[in-house]
């Protein structure tokens, strides 16, 4: 009994401390992305530790790159989905509908940017008081991105994230990679 009582426990707590958004899920599941990226913390902190090799080998040439280490401190797993050519006023409609969703989780607006004619709206989830989740929708002039993050980050490395993932995203043209 003891033990059936454990993994029970187990389980609920699992379930309870799952952070990232249901209907980001369920909006994924229901429209695919044009594509998708998963990190994990061991993945994020690889990027970080190529990152600080890079800059001591190129130096100047890497110098305006932030510092990925301090934009994710505290992440746990990020999901990053985009949807190119999602232009259309229905499309913009199914985003809008997912903003509402996402607050009707109980997520919050964090804020509201404008970056590099992107139109960012970040959302967060709280917790006792404490970040829970973040999800970041991203409007840019042909279509959307979302990022779901999980964890303890510092909130006002969001928004810096958010726009390092976006603009990588669009530089090195990985929806004609995944094709």
């Amino acid at each position: 009994m003891n033990k059936l009582l454990t993994i029970l426990l187990l389980c609920a707590l699992a379930f309870s401390t799952q952070a990232q958004s249901r209907s980001v899920e369920d909006f994924r599941s229901d429209h695919k992305p044009t594509f998708k990226l998963f990190f994990y913390k061991s993945t994020l902190k690889m990027y970080s530790r190529m990152q600080l090799g890079l800059q001591s080998e190129f130096g100047d040439e890497m110098e305006g790159m932030p510092q990925l280490s301090e934009m994710i401190d505290g992440i746990e797993k990020v999901k990053f989905f985009n949807y190119e050519n999602w232009d259309s006023p229905e499309d913009r409609d199914l985003f809008a509908q997912l903003v509402n969703d996402i607050h009707s989780e109980g997520y919050e607006d964090l804020m509201t940017a404008r970056v590099e004619g992107n139109r960012m709206n970040v959302m967060m989830k709280e917790r006792r008081g404490d970040p829970e989740g973040f999800v970041v929708v991203v409007q840019m002039e042909h279509g959307f991105s979302i990022i779901d993050i999980e964890g303890y980050p510092n909130v006002n490395k969001i928004l810096e994230l958010s726009q390092f993932i976006n603009s990588s995203s669009d530089n090195l043209r990985l929806s004609e990679a995944f094709r």
